[in-house]
């Protein structure tokens, strides 16, 4: 009785400091310092809330106060958890919090004001933060991001702690990680989408990329699944549970690692980053003379342990000592090679693959470092040479080796026995690990690699066809019963065939940017785009009965067991539309080209894209101004757009881009973007920033019909509900999936 009331008194402890901080922004206490900088007296409540996550202290003051939330509502002793598991898992989020919290003290966030400070130089709130969403989407994250550390706790303590299984307590916290994740990951697009000025929801960005890592991670754990001769189930759950956790700590140091990835979102640098230097050498580089340069290396530091972890806990007994010599060998190797972290990795899978002999589980560790070496090469980080080389120090041993004649053996029969339901059934119940963890190693390389900046083109070129595979195996699933399983092999081959001819010969007729290629490649958009849109589209139909049906079921017998499975094709679903509304949206789309600029001459229609667009009106006000509406702001200027289906035909549509100025807070503009709904899709228009402030000021020197001439942005994003639907439909389906949930002790077919 007294450990709980001393958990739940702690907990209280760690929310303290963020309350206290929120109450001091809620109030305008402009008196200490943080808030002098980045709050403001006349900004709304909402937005008070929101510039608390504009400096460094803030955001890690939420994340501590979150932990304390997550030591209340997870802290108890779970059933199969032993009693020094359960202090061990509390010991890692109360120390995690710690360190946090004695970091957040060194920024000092409770500083005073220096006394020259005065209200006429207050920065003001960055510009960006000053929407509703910027409220939301930040403490969504970060609770995405606590749920994986718990996840992670869990792991960790039963992977160091021996004592029963650990599977039901992992995965009890890991569904409603997965829902609250897609809800943080599609607020950040859906801000983006509304918000920023590049008129779309994803760009591979280094920190969107990051915050995907610990989704993907979630649909991996709670997929896992054993072949035939793994035995260590439990054993799996818990080396695979603190991928999570990992990749939320290395999403944070991507935001926060002081401009080491070069991002939008993320912390700035102060002084110069070298561009030889991996991301590690960059981290290392950074020092420890502030707090800031503390952080990331703290961060840096749990991935290392993480890792180190993960490799004692699938090493046998008798060298599992060894662990921290494979990570410094990895890193010297990886060094040689410029490049340390795929040495690390390598060293890594060689070590498991090596120690595994005699057991099913080496021809993962073998799959693992042969992928590794493939991506790496893919992802720049190695020359095609040492891929070569690496590829056969993995594969070789396998081939040569008497005793995996059997698992040779099988996976030959398995390749014969293809026509069969079982075997069917079998290697797609396998699709989310298998190509699921691929498309993770593959997402990561790439990030790694993105330090100097996105390459959107490798994402989609290498990352689009995984996902089709994805997209197959649920439509194989989906057929169980219904079509002959001697046909479907047929099928899908021809399907990809008919793929692979349609990206060929019809790609580039696709709408959008279909023509465009690839920077730096002859690939095309519409080429990786029109070899998905077949497929998905095929999808659809197989996995939409298969949600009806389920649907059906559950109507007719009312168990918690068929909602839930109806729940979980229902988020299949919306991974498929999203997949498509993605291929329509992004694929397709070159953002920044400037085919997309049109400038447009007053009352004269101009055709773009099949639409004529017409300028009609310019109008500039300010706070003082009657039509004045906004709730933040110093000035703004509106376009008024009238859009026709013919040169001279009545107007189907209005939009009125615009920008909204603001004199303090760091970015001088907003974009105030406009979005025409139609059936097939949105058109978003963005007013082109570049001559604002030229036009702010003729706009008020003389008038607003002095200005003849405007240059908009158009994104004509065909399939972009595709993208909202699908994504609601997988936050229903997560959802119930995590409500329904009942651990059973003979698990069902799912």
């Amino acid at each position: 009785m007294v450990g709980e009331s001393m958990r739940k008194l702690l907990s209280v402890l760690l929310m303290i400091p963020f309350i206290s901080l929120l109450f001091l922004f809620l109030i305008d206490a402009k008196g200490i310092e943080y808030v002098w900088l980045n709050g403001g007296a006349d900004l709304p409540i909402l937005y008070r809330i929101s510039a608390i996550w504009s400096g460094r202290e803030g955001p890690l003051l939420l994340w501590i106060s979150m932990l304390g939330g997550l030591i209340w509502f997870d802290g108890e002793r779970h059933p199969n958890e032993s009693k020094k598991q359960h202090i061990f898992r509390l010991r890692i989020l109360v120390g995690f919090s710690l360190v946090l919290l004695m970091i957040a003290m060194w920024l000092n966030p409770f500083s005073p004001t220096p006394i020259d400070a005065n209200d006429n130089t207050r920065p003001g709130l960055n510009a960006l933060l000053q929407t509703d969403l910027m409220v939301i989407h930040p403490p969504v994250v970060f609770a995405f991001y606590t749920l994986c550390i718990g996840v992670g706790a869990h792991a960790l303590s039963a992977m160091l702690i021996s004592g029963q299984t650990a599977r039901e307590r992992i995965l009890k916290l890991a569904r409603p990680a997965l829902w609250v994740g897609t809800l943080g990951v599609g607020l950040g697009g859906l801000w983006a989408y509304t918000v920023l000025d590049w008129g779309g929801y994803w760009a591979w960005d280094p920190v969107e990329t990051g915050s995907m890592l610990p989704w993907l991670a979630l649909v991996i754990l709670l997929h896992l699944r054993l072949p035939k001769g793994m035995n260590r189930e439990d054993d799996w759950f818990i080396g695979v549970g603190i991928l999570p956790a990992f990749f939320a700590i290395h999403a944070t140091l991507v935001t926060r690692a002081n401009g080491v990835w070069a991002s939008v979102h993320a912390f700035v640098a102060e002084g110069e980053v070298d561009t030889s230097m991996g991301p590690i050498q960059r981290i290392l580089s950074l020092g420890f003379e502030d707090p800031a340069g503390l952080e990331v290396h703290v961060y840096l530091a749990i991935l290392f342990v993480l890792l180190w972890a993960g490799i004692r806990h699938f090493a046998k007994k008798n060298i599992q000592q060894w662990s921290p010599i494979v990570i410094l060998v990895g890193a010297i190797i990886g060094n040689y090679l410029d490049a340390v972290e795929i040495g690390i990795l390598a060293s890594t899978f060689a070590f498991l693959y090596w120690n595994q002999n005699h057991s099913p589980e080496r021809f993962v560790w073998m799959s693992a470092g042969i992928l590794l070496m493939l991506f790496g090469f893919w992802s720049f980080l190695l020359s095609l040479q040492v891929t070569v080389i690496g590829m056969a120090l993995f594969l070789l041993p396998w081939l040569i080796e008497s005793e995996d004649a059997t698992a040779q053996e099988e996976m030959t029969s398995g390749i014969i026995a293809i026509h069969e339901s079982a075997v069917q059934q079998k290697i797609v119940l396998w699709v989310p690990l298998a190509i699921g963890s691929p498309f993770l190693l593959l997402t990561w390389l790439l990030l790694l690699a993105e330090v100097d900046g996105t390459n959107l083109a490798w994402h989609e070129i290498f990352g689009m066809p995984l996902l089709c595979l994805t997209a197959l195996g649920l439509t194989v699933y989906s057929w169980k019963n219904i079509v002959s399983p001697n046909r479907i092999p047929t099928i899908i081959a021809a399907l990809v065939v008919f793929s692979l001819l349609f990206a060929w010969k019809f790609g580039e007729l696709l709408p959008g940017d279909a023509d465009h290629e690839f920077l730096g490649t002859e690939i095309t958009r519409g080429m990786i785009a029109g070899f998905a849109i077949p497929i998905l589209v095929f999808s659809l139909p197989p996995i939409a009965n298969l949600v009806f049906t389920r649907m059906k079921q559950f109507n007719a017998i009312r168990k918690p067991l068929h909602l839930r499975r109806f729940a979980i094709h229902l988020a299949h679903l919306g991974i498929l539309l999203l997949l498509l509304g993605h291929a329509f949206t992004t694929t397709l789309v070159q953002r920044g080209d400037p085919s997309h600029i049109v400038m447009l001459t007053r009352d004269t229609p101009i055709e773009h894209g099949g639409y004529w667009y017409t300028f009609t009106e310019l109008t500039a006000i300010g706070p003082d101004d009657s039509e004045w509406d906004e709730e933040v702001g110093d000035g703004k200027i509106t376009v008024v757009i009238q859009v026709s289906l013919e040169e001279d035909g009545d107007a189907v549509a209005t939009l009125s881009p615009g920008m909204l100025r603001f004199d303090e807070g760091g970015i001088p503009a907003r974009s105030e973007i406009d979005i025409w709904h139609r059936p097939q899709g949105d058109v978003v228009m963005i007013f082109d920033q570049s001559q604002a402030n030229q036009l702010y000021l003729t706009s008020f020197m003389q008038t607003g019909e002095s200005v003849d001439n405007v240059r908009v942005v158009i994104y004509d994003l065909t399939g972009s509900h595709l993208v909202w639907t699908g994504w609601s439909l997988i936050l229903i389906g997560t959802a119930l999936s995590w409500i329904m949930y009942k651990p059973r002790r003979n698990r069902e077919e799912e």
